[in-house]
């Protein structure tokens, strides 16, 4: 038995004492240390950042919420943005999470003032030009803003085109109720047309 506690120690290089530089702190894991210490405060201040910047977009989203007493065109949104199906099953599900920039881009242009005051102007002013608001160039700002901010998850082609024909109509950026039914085929297609170009 003693032999066997004596056999225990002989592979450890302590001898009877404890190793002298035990204590001794490397300098390349002090600066693996202030380097981790480094990107945790970056992290963190990114953290911050998004909270803010997603209270805003909410803040806006609540906004538009409160302001659109369009039925139909909440309805829309409600389908295209919050819902969507599998490819292959065809199966409807909710998403887990929406592209809140994505939803917000095609109501930013009517609301530039609120936008401002709720302080979110600076995501989508880059894209917007001097040019007077027209449907012309309301589809040319849809199409920069799907380059910019897409997140890859297609929506539905269809339940888009509505969607969009529904803004533009509540918007009054073309007279739409005017049109029979004939007319109002040959204007979705134009806008199709002008948004895939």
């Amino acid at each position: 038995m003693a032999n066997e506690f004596w056999n225990l120690w002989e592979g450890l290089d302590i001898g009877w004492a404890p190793r002298e530089d035990i204590n001794k702190v490397t300098e390349e894991a002090t600066r693996r240390i202030q380097e981790e210490s480094k990107q945790a405060k970056q992290v963190h201040q990114q953290i911050q950042q998004d909270k803010q910047a997603n209270a805003k977009l909410a803040s806006f989203l609540t906004f538009l919420i409160n302001n659109i007493k369009d039925e139909k065109l909440i309805t829309l949104l409600y389908e295209l943005f919050f819902k969507t199906k599998h490819p292959s099953t065809g199966t409807t599900y909710l998403r887990k999470k929406i592209n809140t920039l994505v939803v917000i881009w095609f109501f930013f242009p009517f609301y530039i003032q609120e936008a401002k005051k709720i302080w979110i102007s600076w995501v989508f002013e880059e894209l917007l030009t001097k040019e007077p608001m027209n449907l012309t160039w309301y589809i040319n700002y849809i199409k920069k803003l799907s380059i910019k901010y897409h997140d890859n998850i297609p929506l539905d082609a269809s339940l888009l085109m509505d969607f969009l024909i529904a803004v533009i109509n509540h918007y009054k950026l073309y007279d739409i109720p005017s049109l029979d039914e004939e007319q109002r085929e040959k204007f979705i297609l134009q806008v199709k047309n002008e948004l895939y170009s």
